[in-house]
């Protein structure tokens, strides 16, 4: 077969890798994850603010002018395609 010491090598340097990485012989402290705890330990609390009604009026009428839009732009788009595509089909068949 023809990949055999290919697959082999890769196998081995895998290993070797992982026992520098691992091991006390190396200079590596990849595996020291304090800094991950002390991280969580010494963070603060995320604080939400509480929206206003008004707010809330005022964002999901923006959201509603916004998706009009984008659904008059595609079907826009949509219709333009289909003329040219037309036009195309016409001038081929014909």
């Amino acid at each position: 077969m023809g990949g055999e010491g290919f697959s082999r090598w890769a196998a081995d340097v895998n290993r070797q890798n992982r026992q520098l990485l691992k091991g006390n012989q190396s200079g590596y402290s990849n595996f020291d994850k304090s800094y991950i705890t002390d991280y969580i330990i010494s963070r603060k609390p995320l604080v939400f603010k509480e929206a206003s009604p008004e707010y809330l009026e005022k964002l999901h009428r923006r959201l509603k002018i916004a998706r009009k839009t984008e659904i008059r732009r595609k079907l826009k788009a949509m219709v333009i395609s289909i003329i040219i595509v037309g036009f195309l089909v016409y001038w081929v068949f014909s």
